[in-house]
């Protein structure tokens, strides 16, 4: 968690130092035009923690939507490998199954980016949906007396 704040300070640094580098080199960026809002899928992409919390708050969105590209918020978490954000989408009770347009799921994306805690999340999860399905499944056999004959 520390070497994540400090990541995110120095992404921030240098994002200051390349826009005052854009704009000449003795000309300083105000606050406020560094203040872009963000939407969930980039907030998620770059690790901006209160930025996804915030429109996971608000509800006004559908967090399994998938943008122009076919990803959702949590394949970028899942991808970059953002842990905090991927469970807090995941409390939020985004769908861990949802593929991309070429068939990854956030797992598939986690692990083949080395993104250990990021796949245990989600295969904790997943696990938790496919127990809840089975027990439901077996239920509704349990009910049609199919289990029965066995």
């Amino acid at each position: 968690m520390m070497s994540e704040l400090s990541d995110e300070a120095s992404e921030s640094e240098l994002l200051n130092r390349s826009l005052s580098m854009w704009h000449g080199v003795g000309q300083m960026i105000c606050r406020e035009e560094l203040d872009v809002p963000l939407d969930l899928h980039t907030a998620s992409s770059i690790g901006q923690y209160e930025v996804v919390q915030e429109c996971i708050q608000r509800g006004e969105l559908d967090l399994n939507k998938r943008n122009c590209g076919g990803w959702t918020p949590l394949m970028y978490a899942s991808y970059i490998g953002h842990d905090t954000i991927v469970h807090l989408l995941l409390e939020a009770g985004v769908n861990v199954n949802v593929p991309t347009p070429e068939g990854q799921t956030p797992l598939m994306l986690a692990s083949s980016c080395g993104n250990e805690s990021v796949a245990y999340f989600l295969l904790q999860v997943g696990v938790q949906e496919w127990l809840g399905k089975a027990a439901i499944a077996k239920l509704k056999c349990l009910r049609s007396g199919i289990l029965q004959q066995f």
